[in-house]
């Protein structure tokens, strides 16, 4: 019998994924600091995030598998994670734009049996943007809660020529993975 499914998180990108997988979750937001740890690499850095974010949630509902999950995007080198303001989300747009970058989402399941902690990576190409296509969507305010100041699934999606790797990585859950290893946590069912 599947035991109860939590999503550490207040994401309604991660919620809406969540129902394609047709079966009854809940979400908690998770009470931890999100800032990538400079020790670690930078896989490594986000995959803590994600484990930091299910266990902070999994203390409180030890019955049940919970999952996190946190998404940064990388160009050059650069770590851009959410925008802090209407400025930072034009300054990460103006670096993406006519370039290509790596969106990355690490994931952590974790029951009472089991820790399960993954990564996915998709690259995504930018057509040149123009400085009134910035302003535009940023005064939209729908980049503020997004890493890298985008959303592919909304007006971000009219930026993007090209992506490579799992779509869904890119809104923030790679979530034909997440079902392949959810069933194989709940026993192969």
């Amino acid at each position: 019998m599947l035991k109860s499914i939590i999503l550490a998180s207040q994401s309604p990108r991660r919620r809406e994924l969540m129902l394609l997988l047709n079966i009854p979750f809940s979400s908690e937001n998770p009470q931890i600091e999100e800032e990538l740890d400079p020790s670690l690499p930078l896989v490594k850095a986000i995959e803590k995030i994600a484990i930091d974010k299910a266990l902070d949630v999994f203390q409180h509902h030890p019955k049940s598998i919970v999952i996190g999950s946190d998404t940064v995007v990388v160009i050059d080198d650069v770590i851009l994670g959410k925008p802090i303001d209407n400025e930072d989300a034009i300054r990460m747009l103006d670096l993406l734009s006519g370039k290509t970058h790596k969106v990355i989402t690490g994931v952590c399941m974790i029951s009472d049996k089991e820790k399960v902690v993954f990564h996915s990576i998709s690259k995504v190409t930018f057509y040149p943007l123009t400085d009134a296509m910035i302003k535009s969507y940023v005064a939209s305010n729908l980049p503020l809660d997004k890493a890298g100041a985008y959303g592919i699934q909304d007006r971000g999606a009219l930026f993007i020529k090209s992506i490579s790797g799992d779509y869904y990585t890119i809104m923030g859950l790679p979530i034909a993975e997440v079902s392949r290893r959810l069933r194989l946590m709940d026993g192969g069912s």
